[in-house]
C-alpha cells in the first residue's frame, strides 16, 4: 500500500487575536439581553391592566409613522386654515363629512395629478385616526368616502389613473449607452471623480438586479419638523382605563406603560449597501479549472423589510464587456477606502494575483472589521468623503436626470427603469417564482402583471401570425426607452433667440417694481425691516425666474422633440442631408486618468483571452483607484495664456510664489487639478472671489473649528504654513501671495456668490 501524507493541521498565526475575540463573545453571552423577570404579583397587575386596554397602536414599520405624521401636518393646517379649531379636538370629533371636505382640500391645496395619490392620503388619514382616537373609522362612512372620491373628486380635479403615462423599460444597450457617456463624454462635473465611479457602480448593480434605489443608497423619509412624529409617537398611549390604579404599588402602576414604551433596537449601521453585504471571492471554475473572481451581494433593506423581511442574495462574474464588470468597481472603491483585511492588498495587481492554495475551492477576500458597517457609496461633504453617511437618493436621481437628458433622451431616465428593465428581462427566461424572488415580491398578488410589466407586447405577433421569420431584435429596439434617444439633444438646449423674444414675467416685473420703489425710500412699515423685505423680494423673485426658465426648458425640449422628425424629412427633400460623422461624439476629457479609463472601457478586444482580460482588469482597476482622488472644475470656455509672474523667494517656477489678483489661492495647491485649472485665472478679482466664496469658505470654516487650516500653496506647504482662522488665511494670502480675498460681511449681509449659491 503506497504511504500517505498525513495533513497537517492549520496554525494560526495570532493565537491571541481568536482568544481575545473568544472571550468577549463569551462575555457578551452572559450579559442578558431580556427585560427583569416579573413577579407573580406584578403579572397579576398585568392582567388587570390589560383588561381595561381598547386599542393598541399597530406595530408600523418606521416609514409608515412618517406618512402618517406628515399627514397629521397637514391635518393641522387644514384644522388652522380652514376649521379654526384646535387640531386634537376636531379629530377626535371627525366624521364622514370632515373625512370629505379634507380631501376635497387636499385635492385642491396640494399638486395631486393621480387619484391613487389622493386615496393614498386618505389611507394615511385613516392611520392618523385610528393611532389618535383608539377607533376605527366606520365602514360604512368608508365606503361613502370612496364614493365621494371617485365620483366627485376625481372628475373635478381630472386626476388621472397611475401608471397612465408609459412605463420607461431599461434594457443592456440603453445602459451601455448610459455608462460609457458617464465615463466619456460627460461634462458634468463633481466634488471628486470618486461620485462619477459611484453612479457607474449603482448603474450597474441596479440593471443587473433590479434592486430599488433604497436598497444601495440613504432613501429613508426624514420626520417632520415641527413635532407632529413627537405628538403621535412620542409614547405609545395603550388607549386604556386604570380605575383601580390607587389598589397598586406606585411602581406597578406604570408596569403596562414601561412595557410598551421600549424602544426596539436599532440596526447599528446604515440604511444602505455596506461592505458587510458583500462577499468577494475568488473561485476555481469547475470547466475551466482557472481562478476567477466572483462575488455576492445581499439586499436586506427592501420594501416591507421591518414587518417581512425578505433577504435576497445576488451572485456577480466578470463580465465579457469590460464597462459592465461590477466586480472591478467594487475593488477599485476598496483599493481607495483600503478596506481589505489582508494588508498586502493595496493595489489592483496585488488583488487580481490572489489564487488558491492547497487545493481550496474558494479564498474569501474579507474586509476589515471597521469597515463592515459603511457604505460603500457614500455621501460627500465639500471635496471630503463621508466614512458612515451614505449617498442620498435626491443626489442619485439628479445626477441621473442630468446625465440621461444630456446623452440625448427625450425623458429623463427615472431608478425604476432599470427595476422594470430587469424584471422584463428575467420574465420568460427564469421561473415565475424566480422572478418574484428576485423583484422580492409575494407571488400571491401578482405585482408583476399589475406594475411592472412591460405595456409594449414584446413579441412580433404581426409575423407570428403570418407564418415569417419574427423580428425578435427590432421589437426589442422598439419596447424599450432610447428608441428616440438623439445625440444632437442636451439638457439645456434652448437656442438664443428664443431667449432674446422672450417677453418679461408681469408678475416678476411687478415684485421688481416693487423693490425699486423700497429701493428708492418710500417704505411703509410692515412688521419687519426695510432690508429684511428687500432681500425676500430679492429672493422670491430669484425663486420665480428659475421656475420659468425650468418650464422654457422643459417645454423647448418637448417641442424640439416632437418637431424633430418633420424638420429631418424636410432637410432631406431639400437635399440638406447632414453628415453622421458628425453624430460621432468625440472623447475631449480633462482629467488623464478619465480619458486612459475611457480608452480602456470603449476600445476593448472583440475576443480577449483570459490573460488579456485579466490584464485589462487590473489597468481598468488601477485607473479608477487614481481617478477617485481626481477633481474636474466645470469646463472653461478658454484657458487663458497669461504669463507667469516670476517667484520672489524661491526657485520653484511652476506655482510662483507672488500670484496674479484673479487666481483662486486654493485651488493653486489642489494636486486634484490639472496644472490648466491650477493656475486658472478669472476676468476680474470680484469673479475669482464669488468663485472662493461659493466653493471653499464653508470648507475652511470647517477646519477652522479645529485651527487646522493650512496654506495649499506647493511653496506654502512644503514649509508646512498653518493658519488659526479664516481672517489670518486672508491676511496671509494677501501679504505673502498678493491676492485680495473679499472679507466676511460683519453685518449680517452676505455677498453676492452666497446669495445666488
Amino acid at each position: 500500500m503506497a504511504p500517505t501524507r498525513a495533513r497537517s493541521r492549520p496554525r494560526l498565526q495570532n493565537p491571541q487575536d481568536f482568544l481575545n475575540g473568544f472571550l468577549h463573545r463569551e462575555q457578551q453571552n452572559r450579559v442578558s439581553k431580556g427585560p427583569k423577570p416579573l413577579t407573580v404579583a406584578q403579572h397579576a397587575v398585568l392582567r388587570k391592566q390589560l383588561e381595561g386596554v381598547r386599542f393598541l397602536k399597530p406595530a408600523w414599520a418606521d416609514e409608515t409613522k412618517i406618512n402618517v405624521a406628515r399627514i397629521l401636518r397637514k391635518w393641522k393646517y387644514y384644522c388652522d386654515k380652514i376649521r379654526s379649531r384646535p387640531w386634537e379636538d376636531l379629530l377626535e370629533q371627525a366624521d364622514r363629512t370632515t373625512a370629505m371636505d379634507f380631501l376635497y382640500h387636499m385635492c385642491d391645496t396640494y399638486r395631486i395629478s393621480s387619484w391613487g395619490t389622493s386615496w393614498e392620503y386618505y389611507r394615511q388619514y385613516k392611520q392618523l385616526y385610528a393611532s389618535f382616537n383608539g377607533r376605527y373609522i366606520d365602514t360604512n362612512d368608508n365606503k361613502e368616502t370612496l364614493k365621494w372620491h371617485d365620483a366627485t373628486l376625481v372628475p373635478l380635479f381630472g386626476l388621472r389613473p397611475p401608471n397612465i403615462d408609459g412605463k420607461a423599460v431599461l434594457n443592456s444597450d440603453g445602459l451601455l449607452a448610459l455608462l460609457a457617456f458617464n465615463i466619456a463624454y460627460d461634462t458634468g462635473t463633481f466634488a471628486t471623480e470618486r461620485q462619477r465611479l459611484n453612479l457607474a457602480g449603482i448603474y450597474q448593480i441596479l440593471g443587473y438586479t433590479g434592486a430599488r434605489p433604497g436598497e444601495l443608497v440613504d432613501n429613508e423619509t426624514r420626520k417632520p419638523l415641527d413635532g407632529s412624529y413627537e405628538d403621535l409617537f412620542g409614547t405609545k398611549r395603550s388607549n386604556g382605563s386604570h380605575d383601580d390604579d390607587d389598589q397598586v404599588s406606585d411602581e406597578d402602576s406604570q408596569l403596562l406603560e414601561d412595557i410598551l414604551s421600549r424602544e426596539t433596537t436599532g440596526r447599528g449601521r446604515p440604511k444602505a449597501l455596506c461592505y458587510e453585504d458583500i462577499r468577494l471571492m475568488v473561485v476555481r471554475h469547475p470547466e475551466t479549472g482557472l481562478d476567477v473572481f466572483a462575488m455576492a451581494v445581499k439586499f436586506i433593506h427592501h420594501k416591507g423589510e421591518d414587518n417581512k423581511p425578505k433577504p435576497t442574495i445576488f451572485w456577480f462574474t466578470m463580465t465579457r464587456r469590460l464597462i459592465f464588470n461590477f466586480i472591478n468597481t467594487i475593488i477599485s472603491l476598496a483599493i481607495v477606502d483600503q478596506a481589505f483585511a489582508a494588508p498586502s492588498l493595496t493595489t489592483a495587481r496585488q488583488v487580481f494575483q490572489v489564487k488558491n492554495l492547497s487545493g481550496a475551492k474558494c479564498t474569501h477576500l474579507r474586509w476589515k472589521k471597521e469597515w463592515l458597517k459603511r457604505p460603500i457609496f457614500r455621501r460627500f461633504h465639500g471635496s471630503q468623503v463621508s466614512e458612515d453617511e451614505a449617498l442620498q437618493y435626491h443626489k442619485l436621481r439628479d445626477d441621473l436626470k442630468r446625465q440621461s437628458l444630456d446623452m440625448g433622451e427625450e425623458e429623463p431616465i427615472v431608478p425604476r427603469a432599470f427595476r422594470r428593465g430587469n424584471a422584463n428581462a428575467m420574465n420568460g427566461k427564469a421561473p415565475d417564482a424566480v422572478r418574484d424572488q428576485a423583484l422580492r415580491h409575494d407571488p400571491r398578488w401578482a405585482t408583476f402583471n399589475n406594475a411592472y410589466i412591460n405595456e409594449n407586447v414584446e413579441y412580433d405577433t404581426q409575423n407570428a401570425f403570418l407564418d415569417e421569420p419574427t423580428e425578435d431584435k427590432l421589437i426589442n429596439l422598439f419596447t424599450h426607452i432610447g428608441m428616440t434617444r438623439d445625440p444632437r439633444a442636451q439638457r439645456r438646449m434652448v437656442p438664443k433667440d428664443v431667449w432674446e423674444n422672450l417677453p418679461p414675467d408681469p408678475e416678476i416685473e411687478a415684485l421688481k417694481q416693487r423693490r425699486e420703489v423700497l429701493k428708492g425710500g418710500q417704505y411703509r412699515y410692515k412688521g419687519k425691516p426695510k432690508e429684511e423685505e428687500i432681500r425676500d423680494l430679492t429672493d422670491k423673485i430669484r425663486v420665480m425666474e428659475a421656475k420659468r426658465v425650468k418650464a422654457v426648458e422643459e417645454q423647448y425640449r418637448e417641442y424640439w422633440f416632437y418637431n424633430r422628425s418633420t424638420w429631418d424629412i424636410e432637410r432631406q427633400a431639400a437635399g440638406d442631408e447632414e453628415p453622421m460623422e458628425h453624430l460621432v461624439p468625440i472623447v475631449d476629457l480633462q482629467i488623464p486618468e478619465r480619458a486612459d479609463l475611457a480608452q480602456i472601457l470603449l476600445n476593448q478586444p472583440e475576443m480577449p483571452s483570459y490573460e488579456e482580460m485579466k490584464e485589462l482588469c487590473v489597468q481598468a482597476c488601477e485607473t479608477m483607484a487614481v481617478l477617485c482622488h481626481r477633481r474636474e472644475t466645470p469646463r472653461r470656455a478658454r484657458i487663458q495664456d497669461r504669463a507667469q509672474i516670476q517667484a520672489k523667494t524661491t526657485g520653484d517656477q511652476t506655482f510662483p510664489l507672488l500670484m496674479l489678483k484673479t487666481q483662486c489661492p486654493r485651488c493653486i495647491g489642489d494636486g486634484r487639478l490639472s496644472y490648466e485649472e491650477r493656475t486658472f485665472t478669472y476676468s476680474r478679482p470680484a469673479v475669482m472671489n464669488d468663485h472662493f466664496d461659493r466653493t471653499h469658505v464653508k470648507e475652511i470654516k470647517e477646519l477652522e473649528q479645529d485651527k487646522l487650516i493650512f496654506c495649499e500653496h506647493p511653496v506654502c506647504m512644503e514649509k508646512g504654513v498653518k493658519l488659526d482662522n479664516l481672517d489670518r488665511f486672508r491676511n496671509h494670502v494677501q501679504t505673502v501671495h498678493g491676492v485680495w480675498l473679499r472679507p466676511e460681511n460683519r453685518l449680517g449681509g452676505r455677498s453676492r456668490a452666497q446669495r445666488f449659491a
